[in-house]
């Protein structure tokens, strides 16, 4: 198994790129650990790492004294084969990406501005005195307070990333301002909007200002860029940001091995030593990913038998919802769908208007067949996973992917619904309602359909996890929280 990239490792290569395109030359001072880590968003102990890493290679030197300063030396011709290496390698994957910011984040930070205080507002404008001097980092700063509403760890985390892919790069390379309309003062604009609370003329200034990315880069591309692309980089991300945190990524794997009938109820899964072997990780990683198992109330241990495998319907009653480490993965089930619920309505109709007729036609057959299968509970999932798999944009395609992977944190929750035909009746109009806009070809009406289904789940989802007494669920803001609890 391979765990998400270290963040100090996407530092140390943000850092990199900015000496590499001559942000900083041989002889001049790096900021200060600590700034580079309020800089970027990481803790100072993230930001040592990277600043060691760029020593040990010889890019830097470090002391106590005098600080980080610029050893290595690039003349104007390797500065340009630097930056000609680095965007050739990531052309598709930076346009694809620029494309598919506008479905993935612009409601969200629609959203977060709409909710956001006096404070966060406040800080916004003490951004305005140094936005220029401190770019990109200030706009960096700027992603954290438009989310900062929505109390979500994860989603800070992938607007994080995102911006370290595709925005730290582009913009460590000032002239590529002047790709921008600048004509209006963007951060004013929508300061003054948020405290008229002005919320369409908000969502169009958002809209626009994520919209001219793309065009942007094209233009870059375009004028500066002469290399072929070869050697593609892709976009990554996982939603757990270190390498300790594999037995998490593995307990998923198992757990969704199990919903799936890979390892089926009343069977022993393998032994603790084949398992590390099969999955490259150590038997440490197994027994901690195991424990995690028990508390979900997937698998008993049962001494010098095994581990059981339980049947579905005991998941609840096996659980142990005072775990921590339980209490955090559902967490990280909320938050994910939070930023489903944000992103699904445009993310479904970008995917659908991209779809050939028999494409749709399969998509409607398979949600029928799916209806058929009596198990209502899981509707969210299976037409997430569907749109995701037919989503035109790969960046779209890797991060929802990512995010379903969590819903299966909420294995113990399903029995807290009722009986399962009472889950079915639940969601029965759901499903006429998607199948029927499919069959008139109605894409809007399919997208606001599935935004209202998932923020059921979403509330359903908060409200049970803040009565079991999860902290950190009533941080998750719930959007468009006035509407009915019950579906349709």
């Amino acid at each position: 198994m391979k765990s998400g990239a270290e963040l100090h490792k996407i530092v140390y290569n943000v850092l990199l790129t900015q000496i590499q395109f001559g942000a900083y030359r041989r002889g001049e001072k790096l900021p200060t650990i600590e700034e580079a880590g309020a800089q970027l968003g990481v803790s100072v102990d993230t930001a040592r790492a990277a600043y060691l890493e760029l020593k040990e290679k010889g890019y830097i030197t470090l002391s106590k004294n005098v600080g980080a300063t610029v050893k290595a030396d690039y003349s104007a011709a390797e500065t340009e084969n630097f930056i000609q290496t680095f965007f050739s390698q990531r052309k598709s994957a930076m346009a694809d990406l620029a494309d598919a910011m506008l479905p993935l984040f612009g409601n969200a930070q629609w959203v977060g501005l709409r909710h956001a205080g006096g404070q966060t507002l406040r800080a916004m404008e003490e951004l305005l005195d140094r936005e220029a001097a401190a770019a990109p980092y200030a706009m960096l700063e700027h992603l954290d307070q438009k989310y900062s509403a929505l109390g979500n760890p994860l989603l800070t985390r992938l607007a994080w990333q995102a911006f370290m892919f595709l925005h730290a790069p582009f913009f460590s390379i000032p002239e590529n301002l002047r790709y921008f309309d600048r004509s209006a003062d963007y951060l004013p604009q929508v300061l003054s909007l948020c405290r008229a609370k002005d919320w369409p003329a908000l969502r169009a200034a958002l809209d626009r200002s994520v919209g001219q990315l793309s065009p942007a880069l094209s233009r870059f591309y375009g004028a500066r860029i002469t290399r072929p692309a070869c050697d593609e980089v892709s976009f990554t991300w996982s939603s757990y940001k270190k390498s300790g945190q594999l037995r998490y990524s593995l307990a998923m794997e198992l757990l969704i091995s199990i919903s799936r009938g890979v390892y089926p109820a009343g069977g022993l899964l393998p032994p603790q030593q084949e398992l590390a072997a099969q999955k490259g990780v150590s038997v440490s990683t197994v027994r901690r990913a195991l424990e995690l198992l028990h508390s979900v109330g997937a698998i008993k241990s049962a001494r010098y038998v095994g581990t059981w495998v339980l049947p579905f319907e005991q998941a609840t009653e096996n659980s142990d919802f005072t775990r921590p480490v339980l209490q955090r993965r559902l967490l990280d089930m909320a938050e994910s769908l939070q930023i489903l619920a944000l992103s699904c309505k445009e993310v479904s109709l970008l995917t659908l208007s991209s779809l050939s007729r028999g494409a749709a036609e399969d998509l409607c057959g398979a949600l029928q067949a799916h209806r058929r299968w009596r198990r209502g509970e899981v509707l969210s999932y299976f037409i997430l996973d569907r749109i995701a798999e037919n989503a035109p944009r790969q960046a779209i395609r890797t991060v929802y992917a990512e995010l379903l992977r969590q819903f299966f944190w909420g294995y113990a929750l399903r029995g807290l619904k009722g009986s399962q035909a009472d889950i079915n009746a639940l969601y029965d109009p759901y499903f006429d309602e998607l199948t029927g806009a499919l069959r008139a070809g109605d894409f809007p009406r399919f997208a606001a359909v599935l935004e209202s289904l998932v923020l059921y789940e979403l509330r359903w989802t908060v409200r049970l996890l803040s009565r079991l007494g999860v902290p950190g669920a009533e941080t998750i803001l719930l959007p468009d929280d006035e509407a009915p609890d019950a579906p349709l």
